[in-house]
């Protein structure tokens, strides 16, 4: 599988508003949570941002005249890249292959605009296709269950973030000299358009008189003041600016107030970026607004007012934020309301959404028939990949799984004869892999906060070099191993891995001739952590290495989707700690994963620069101390074995 996500970037041609961001922050996001390797970005016409790390195609510019035939290249794209979901960045649509929608207002259906316009046809019709939708405001969704008729649907909500922070004090004197802004002003964000309700700011600021003179008025919607505003603003200083995003968090930091009065957004980001900068915000007490602005801003009864009591309320926001107490108390509680919306959980959010929505495509899994392998991991339908030798004598099928990404031989007959002391030989790397093995379980275990009581399995320990490592240290750590005995650690062998606390599979999961079985059983005994080294890819090919047919060992393959349906089906949370793939439970997670980014805390980051003479430390501090009590512990074990 190339894909199993087709975006369609759209909206990049359109222009670089705040839907423009919203996308771009998604697929930058994407890339450091580990899915971009599951979408594929339709280009049109080259305006889209390029992502390091995400997959394009280029298509040509969309045009509403050519509906038709845009939908059958999409659809063209979609069959070739084995798309299970299309989601457009703007309304476009293909064929046949389903298709999620993120709503991102419904300003022309609760406005009453012209809905016969094509671009408003066209989300009509991009509406009544969709399976799944998504909105960035709990408004927007009620919204779009209100236009559809349909009360109960499913909308996923993701709120938007910023990433706009306070401008340094230089950074607005530079700018306030740039563009001459000698006084202190107020600034309006964005277009000037009739439902922005920029009027209402102008008519409220007219009444202010006199104090007109001792203010400026910031626009950032580009082109000519409306003749209407220039007279109701009289002497002060007004501009119309076109400004970047730095420009733009010094605009808003240096200002006295963010003034917002939309009659309808979809999210209201602007109110988001002043509270980020510091800048207090008075904004309409409508739609999505006040999920945004909570009780950090100044609001605007919009509903059941006339224009003057709208415009007289708003005249004394403009009063009352120049006041040292009130400017102070919006500024603070900006900052804590600011924290609430980040770009890496809409993400997050957007992430799951699209796999349950893709996973919701598939057709239940009716198990194997004469064309068809069920996974052996989900149950699910699989597609040939390749045939590949192995053990120089057996034609075997590499096939892929739709759902849960997982690639797997055909079910496999030949391990009697794989697993034989010969094939040993094959495993050259496993002084060094159990070195670093027992290095990083010995790093992880302090910080997942877990003491000296707890207990470690080591699945598949072959020669048990891990486990005698780790024991060596003071750690309490047994091996597991269907097809060996474990020549350096006899005596410390269990005959099951339930009832530890970690549970250790370093180069082991590509062993798994059933591992819906092995899974299921690990995962019965909710160990605190499952680690995991094993060849990870998002598409495996026929030169891949890690395949190793001589030995005919390796027979089961996982992708990072396979990682994301293993946490989802058995409730952890994944982390990659030196290139190991740590599954958490929820609980023990809190320690190990930062909030902020998915990733491992920054405390524990510089720990891994130093596994390795750590473990050294760990074994040399106390030589044989360890190795003594074991000594010890066996012979006591074996006297009680004798006496019973």
């Amino acid at each position: 599988m190339s894909a199993k996500i087709v975006i369609d970037g759209v909206f990049f041609q359109i222009g670089r508003s705040g839907i423009a961001r919203v996308w771009l922050k998604l697929l930058q996001h994407w890339v450091d949570q580990g899915f971009a390797d599951q979408v594929v970005v339709v280009d049109r016409n080259r305006t889209a941002p390029r992502v390091e790390g995400i997959a394009y195609r280029d298509a040509p510019a969309f045009l509403y005249n050519n509906d038709q035939a845009d939908r059958q290249a999409l659809q063209t794209i979609c069959d070739e890249e084995g798309a299970r979901l299309f989601i457009s960045s703007y309304y476009t649509f293909p064929l046949t292959t389903p298709q999620a929608m993120l709503v991102y207002d419904m300003i022309p259906e609760v406005l009453g605009w012209n809905l016969q316009e094509p671009m408003w046809q066209q989300k009509q019709r991009a509406m009544q296709m969709a399976t799944h939708f998504a909105a960035i405001s709990e408004n927007s969704a009620r919204d779009a269950r209100a236009h559809l008729g349909r009360p109960d649907l499913p909308v996923r909500v993701a709120y938007t973030g910023t990433d706009f922070k306070v401008a340094t004090p230089a950074a607005i004197d530079a700018f306030k000299t740039r563009h001459g802004l000698q006084r202190p002003y107020f600034l309006i964000s964005g277009s000037r358009s009739s439902y922005k309700n920029v009027s209402l700011f102008f008519k409220a600021f007219a009444t202010l008189g006199d104090e007109r003179a001792r203010c400026g008025v910031v626009c950032t919607g580009g082109g000519q003041l409306e003749p209407e505003f220039a007279a109701l603003a009289g002497p002060a200083d007004v501009r119309v600016l076109i400004l970047d995003d730095a420009e733009m968090q010094a605009a808003y930091s240096g200002a006295i107030s963010l003034v917002y009065p939309s009659l309808y957004e979809g999210f209201g980001l602007p109110v988001l970026e002043a509270m980020a900068c510091d800048c207090p915000a008075i904004t309409s007490r409508v739609s999505s607004m006040p999920e945004v602005g909570g009780d950090a801003v100044l609001y605007i009864d919009i509903e059941d007012r006339t224009e003057e009591q709208r415009a007289a309320q708003l005249a004394q926001h403009l009063r009352s934020v120049q006041e040292p107490a009130t400017r102070q108390r919006l500024i603070e509680a900006g900052r804590v309301q600011a924290t609430h919306f980040r770009w890496d959980r809409m993400a997050e959010i957007m992430r799951e959404f699209l796999v349950e929505a893709a996973d919701a495509s598939l057709p239940p899994a009716t198990g194997a028939t004469h064309d068809e392998h069920a996974c052996r991991l989900c149950g699910a339908p699989t597609r040939l990949l390749f045939n590949k030798r192995v053990l120089h004598k057996y034609d075997v099928q590499f096939r892929q799984c739709g759902h849960c990404g997982a690639t797997q031989t055909e079910k496999p007959y030949w391990l009697d004869e794989a697993y034989v002391p010969e094939n040993e030989k094959f495993d050259t790397g496993q002084v060094t892999r159990s070195l670093v093995n027992a290095a990083v379980i010995s790093a992880l275990l302090p910080m997942a906060g877990m003491g000296a009581d707890t207990r470690v399995v080591d699945y598949g320990c072959g020669s048990g070099l891990m486990v005698r490592t780790l024991r060596d240290t003071g750690v309490d750590a047994w091996g597991y191993d269907r097809y060996s005995s474990p020549r350096l650690a006899l005596g410390f062998q269990t005959p099951t891995y339930s009832g530890f606390d970690v549970v250790n599979l370093c180069e082991v999961v590509e062993h798994f001739d059933e591992p819906r079985q092995y899974f299921d059983d690990l995962f019965a005994s909710d160990p605190a952590l499952v680690v995991i080294q094993t060849g990870i890819a998002p598409q495996v090919t026929e030169s891949w290495d890690y395949i190793t047919p001589e030995h005919g060992q390796h027979i089961f393959f996982l992708s990072p989707t396979t990682v994301g349906w293993l946490c989802q089906t058995y409730g952890r949370q994944p982390v990659v700690v030196a290139g190991f793939q740590v599954l958490a439970r929820p609980d023990v997670a809190e320690r190990l994963i930062d909030p902020a980014t998915g990733g491992l805390r920054a405390e524990h980051q510089q720990t891994l620069q130093n596994l390795l003479p750590n473990l050294w430390m760990g074994l040399f501090s106390r030589p044989y101390f360890h190795a003594s009590q074991d000594n010890q512990l066996l012979r006591r074990m074996e006297g009680e074995a004798h006496a019973a």
